[in-house]
């Protein structure tokens, strides 16, 4: 499997590896329900690709969520997803208490042109039904973009739109075939920004970006 990125969902034939006993309990119970990985960065030289997951405790639903990192070799991967819709999370039941902001960005996204995808608390919340979102809850939002340009207009959209919503939004702006870059960074006057990918981690002039 090639050309994954980053908060991509994938499906596998055989559970993960992780680095504990616990741990890869953890991640056979989760491939056992069917449920996705996001894909985050490759591991060992790049032999394999580095997942995450996020786990709750039945019997103690008000303890924090764990975050598991597993990883697996691309064969194993049998589909991909991008990460779930704004419009479908808005539709979980979580949701419901924040509908009116919900409502508002995805009315506003619409006609701007963008297409909002969740990762983090809120899309493990929808995928699961298990309670991953507090009160205090970001939420989690890439956007692909085609260029510097847009990804401008992504951003001063996403800036202007939080200010009259009751969560605040964090995320990134992913240029297909190059990596993501946090979309508060990018509004910041710096020359370089860090641009995250499979494959790399690295400070890149902000002209080079989206190129």
């Amino acid at each position: 499997m090639t050309g994954l990125r980053r908060h991509t969902l994938v499906w596998l034939s055989q559970p993960p590896e992780a680095e504990s006993m616990d741990d890869r309990a953890r991640a056979a119970a989760w491939h056992v329900s069917d449920r996705p990985f996001i894909v985050t960065r490759r591991r060992d030289d790049g032999r394999d690709i580095g997942l995450g997951f996020c786990t709750t405790d039945p019997a103690h639903p008000e303890l924090r969520p764990r975050r598991v990192a597993a990883r697996t070799d691309p064969a194993r991967i049998l589909r991909h997803a991008r990460p779930p819709g704004l419009a479908e999370i808005a539709r979980c039941p979580a949701a419901t208490a924040k509908a009116e902001s919900f409502s508002r960005l995805v009315s506003a996204a619409t006609p701007a042109g963008l297409d909002i995808r969740v990762y983090g608390s809120w899309m493990w919340q929808a995928l699961t039904g298990e309670r991953h979102v507090h009160e205090a809850s970001d939420l989690d939002v890439v956007i692909d973009v085609v260029d510097l340009k847009a990804a401008g207009r992504a951003a001063a959209f996403l800036a202007a739109a939080e200010q009259d919503l009751a969560f605040r939004i964090d995320g990134e702006l992913s240029f297909p075939g190059a990596g993501e870059v946090q979309w508060r960074e990018l509004l910041q006057a710096k020359d370089e920004v860090l641009l995250k990918s499979v494959d790399t981690l690295k400070l890149v002039p902000r002209s080079q970006i989206g190129r």
